[in-house]
C-alpha cells in the first residue's frame, strides 16, 4: 500500500466518519448490500473496511463479517464502535488478502481508488470467494479533479466503467453489471463544490474459475 495513502488514513481516522458522510450518503451502502443480497448464512469480507461503514450494516444481515483494512488507526476506530460478536477485524492489504482460497461467500468494498493496483486487488478478492460467491464494489466514475490526489491521497481519478467491467471479466467473474448510481461523491476545493458520479459493479464468481494471483 502507498505510504502516502497510509499516512493520510492514519491522520484522518478519528474524523473519517464525518468526512465520509460529507462525501456520499447511506444510499451507497444500501445499494452495495442489496446488490449481493447478503443473507443470514453468508460470510462477508469487507475489503478496505475503514471505520466500518459497510461492516456494521453487513453484520446485521450476515452470519459473520471480516473487516479488513491496512490502517491500524482506522481499524481501531471501527473496533471502538462495532461490538457485534459476528465481526472479526483483520489488518492487511486488499492486494494480498490474508485469507484462504474460497473462504467467503461475499466480498464488498468501496473506494478502490486508493489501491495502487486495483486489478490485483479485484483478483485477490475473487481468490478468496467461494465458487458462486458474489461481489459488489462502488467508487467514483472517471473525473478530472487532480487536486483530490493531494487533498485526499487519491491514487486514481475514478474509473472508466468499461475498464471496471474488463477488470471483472479478467478476474474470472460472471453475471457482471456496472451501472451508474443515483448518488454522487461530493467534495469541495477553495469553496467550490464538486460532485462526481458513482458506479456500482456487481458480479459472481464462476464455478469453474481458476485461482489467479498477480504479484
Amino acid at each position: 500500500m502507498s505510504r502516502r495513502v497510509k499516512d493520510y488514513f492514519e491522520q484522518v481516522s478519528s474524523q473519517w466518519d464525518t468526512l465520509r458522510n460529507s462525501f456520499y450518503t447511506d444510499e451507497v451502502r444500501e445499494a452495495i448490500l442489496n446488490a449481493v443480497k447478503v443473507g443470514p448464512l453468508d460470510t462477508v469480507l469487507d475489503a478496505g473496511a475503514g471505520t466500518g461503514y459497510l461492516t456494521e450494516a453487513a453484520a446485521k444481515r450476515a452470519r459473520s463479517v471480516i473487516a479488513l483494512d491496512f490502517s491500524k488507526s482506522m481499524t481501531d476506530q471501527a473496533r471502538g464502535k462495532i461490538t457485534r460478536p459476528n465481526v472479526e477485524f483483520k489488518l492487511g492489504n486488499v492486494e494480498r488478502i490474508p485469507l484462504a482460497d474460497s473462504s467467503v461467500d461475499v466480498v464488498i468494498g468501496s473506494m478502490i481508488h486508493h489501491c495502487p493496483r486495483p486489478h490485483v486487488a479485484i483478483r485477490d478478492m475473487v481468490r478468496v470467494m467461494k465458487p458462486g460467491g458474489r461481489t459488489a464494489l462502488s467508487d467514483m466514475q472517471q473525473h478530472s479533479f487532480e487536486w483530490l490526489r493531494a487533498d485526499h491521497a487519491d491514487l486514481w481519478l475514478g474509473f472508466d466503467m468499461e475498464e471496471v467491467s474488463q477488470m471483472l471479466v479478467e478476474a474470472g467473474l460472471d453475471s457482471i453489471r456496472v451501472e451508474t448510481l443515483d448518488s454522487f461523491c461530493s467534495s469541495s476545493k477553495d469553496g467550490k463544490a464538486v460532485q462526481v458520479p458513482l458506479f456500482l459493479a456487481s458480479a459472481t464468481k464462476k464455478y469453474s474459475a481458476a485461482t489467479v494471483y498477480d504479484s
